[in-house]
């Protein structure tokens, strides 16, 4: 399940701009246009409004899109960055670590 908390309430409209969508998703339009161009126009029929299905479509997507971009970048240290997966696996043995730990303590 996707968090979208700190998205801001998307407005009682039926037509949104590309650059208001995009702001209700937390995406660039840059990013958006170009994973369109990559993936298909997923999102609207080629227009530059969405209606309010295509920006709840654009909040689902927008993990995927943020990770689409994100391959081969460097995080604030210098570090590759991870996709979901990797991280959930790295959380995954942080978590056994810590039950092992505790484990051993009682």
């Amino acid at each position: 399940m996707i968090n979208n908390a700190n998205l801001p309430t998307i407005p009682a409209k039926r037509y949104f701009s590309i650059l208001e969508a995009c702001q209700l998703a937390g995406i660039d339009v840059e990013q958006l246009h170009e994973w369109q161009q990559q993936e298909g126009n997923v999102l609207g029929k080629g227009a530059n409004t969405l209606t309010r299905l295509d920006v709840i479509k654009l909040r689902q997507l927008s993990h995927s899109i943020s990770d689409y971009f994100a391959r081969g970048a460097l995080d604030c240290h210098g570090n590759p960055v991870i996709n979901a997966d990797e991280m959930r696996d790295e959380l995954a043995l942080i978590l056994a670590k810590i039950d092992t730990a505790l484990a051993n303590e009682r």
